[in-house]
């Protein structure tokens, strides 16, 4: 099941974070991640549809290993959602 079914198909209970939890969330163990999410957040997190902002919480949780490894290119994510999200991050920091 791929990120898009398992959100829409979610029963469990609201986990949903604020907007000051998720903003603290973008803070990482690297600085790297922090400028990348950080900005992106703070640019860019209101103009995504309710879906994509489920899917940028589901990055953040993610941990900075992998994150690093999608940044520098030395893995990718599977889920296509997740990689949709993840290369407008991408975009963003390249403008």
């Amino acid at each position: 099941m791929d990120i898009l079914e398992q959100l829409q198909n979610s029963r469990v209970k609201k986990t949903e974070l604020s907007r000051g939890e998720l903003r603290w969330a973008c803070r990482r163990g690297m600085l790297e991640l922090d400028i990348l999410l950080g900005d992106f957040f703070d640019a860019h997190y209101d103009t995504l549809d309710a879906l994509d902002q489920k899917i940028f919480e589901t990055l953040v949780a993610m941990p900075d290993q992998l994150l690093y490894e999608y940044f520098t290119g030395k893995s990718s994510p599977d889920d296509l959602n997740i990689a949709r999200v993840f290369k407008k991050i991408c975009n963003a920091a390249s403008h």
